[in-house]
């Protein structure tokens, strides 16, 4: 399929913090309708450098796709991407000792002719929304949504929990066992959004909330504006998002010609040189056949009493069939017709 979008919107704020540890790509201000890789990272750490973790995540993983993506499987090309960044992260980390406990969290979003594929580590999210309603989104990799999926807690407690900034899982550089969850979406229709965020922007915008918004006639310009102001009045982190709607898809059919008929006989046009061959091959038998039949009729209608006898050489002249050269049928290639059908659906 063929998907279009409309130019992305950002959110890249520091909110109350004093340092911003989040990173997007593209940059704020930098991403155009041509785009379809999208991140955001927050990252993990504070004085051990979590903004450069997630700085080194938002340009290694762009790195590797510009370079690597047409080789591979859509998924295979997400992992090792993310592989790579790790990489980079650690030899960050070797050549500036002090900064072990430097991490990032992760969410990826890439639009491709199969749908959308999107990955993420740690507690920033990832959103499929139509037409008001949240059809997927990312399960965040952190202490209280454990908490919430054994039924020890509520997802409201897990607003307030004290210990709801604790994450499980991130993407560093010292730990062999960092897996991202990846998912692909086939489906995708006119008018859905996927919206890219970090925690900063959850403290101040719950699901109801964020349906609410994007469900409006407003541009989306102005609806991202109402996200930054819940999360200026209310958030204590930075707060960061991309939100990416789609205008069109268009899905690709193959339609197949109906096959030639190799075993129908076709007739084959006669060239002028092995026309001219055949009639003089025709002509020359009539001659044959009318000679002899006038040397038989000769021998039963000659007088019947011979004086003398000549004995009459014959002789035989050998001709030489010249053969035609025959035009067989070659066989047709199917062809192939593309259609573009567009989807309809409405946003």
């Amino acid at each position: 399929m063929k998907i279009q979008i409309a130019r992305p919107c950002a959110l890249h704020e520091i909110g109350k913090r004093t340092n911003n540890e989040d990173n997007l790509f593209p940059a704020k201000g930098m991403a155009t309708s041509d785009d379809r890789l999208f991140l955001v990272c927050d990252g993990v750490g504070g004085a051990e450098k979590g903004e450069i973790a997630s700085d080194i995540a938002c340009q290694a993983i762009p790195d590797y796709f510009r370079r690597n993506s047409i080789f591979k499987s859509e998924a295979q090309t997400v992992y090792d991407a993310i592989a790579f960044a790790k990489t980079e992260i650690e030899k960050f980390l070797r050549d500036n000792p002090g900064s072990e406990g430097m991490a990032t969290t992760l969410t990826l979003l890439h639009l491709h002719e199969d749908g959308a594929t999107i990955a993420h580590i740690g507690d920033s999210r990832v959103y499929h929304i139509r037409n008001g309603k949240i059809l997927w989104k990312t399960r965040d990799h952190s202490y209280v949504n454990d908490l919430v999926n054994a039924g020890l807690i509520t997802e409201a407690e897990a607003l307030s929990h004290p210990r709801r900034n604790v994450i499980m899982r991130a993407l560093q550089g010292n730990d062999p066992n960092v897996t991202a969850d990846v998912h692909t979406i086939p489906k995708i229709n006119k008018g859905d959004y996927f919206f890219l965020c970090s925690d900063g922007i959850l403290e101040s915008v719950d699901d109801t909330t964020l349906t609410e918004i994007l469900s409006t006639q407003d541009a989306d310009t102005v609806k991202m504006e109402r996200i930054a102001g819940l999360c200026r009045e209310n958030s204590r982190d930075n707060f960061s998002a991309y939100l990416v709607r789609i205008t069109q898809v268009e899905n690709l059919t193959v339609e197949l010609l109906q096959p030639v008929e190799f075993n129908k006989k076709v007739p084959v046009r006669e060239s002028k040189g092995a026309a001219n061959g055949r009639i003089l091959r025709e002509s020359l038998g009539w001659v044959l056949a009318l000679a002899a039949f006038s040397a038989v009729w000769y021998l039963f209608h000659q007088p019947a009493k011979v004086t003398k006898t000549r004995k009459q050489q014959t002789t035989y002249k050998h001709v030489s069939k010249d053969s035609s050269a025959s035009n067989s049928p070659s066989g047709q290639p199917f062809k192939i017709k593309v259609k573009n059908k567009l989807n309809n659906n409405p946003r």
